[in-house]
């Protein structure tokens, strides 16, 4: 018979300083957002995971909505 594997989630957590200098970065992005990229739907949704997974401790959806987030704002950046 055939082993199967068994896969374990676990959550990463970063150390304070990953944590606060995450959450620096993103709160300076979103203060730089130009308006018309604060209004989308996509904006709206990644902030509430950013905060959602900050508030859990869940670094690994913290840091991929803070990426989507910088991914955004840039793009709108260079669109200007």
């Amino acid at each position: 018979m055939r082993k199967r594997r068994m896969l374990v989630r676990r959550r990463t957590s970063g150390t304070v300083d990953e944590w606060e200098r995450g959450w620096e970065l993103v709160m300076t992005r979103i203060d730089s957002v130009p308006t018309v990229v604060k209004e989308q739907p996509l904006f709206q949704d990644c902030l509430a995971v950013v905060d959602g997974a900050f508030a859990d401790g869940n670094y690994i959806q913290f840091e991929l909505a803070m990426n989507a987030l910088i991914d955004m704002c840039t793009k709108a950046d260079g669109e200007q």
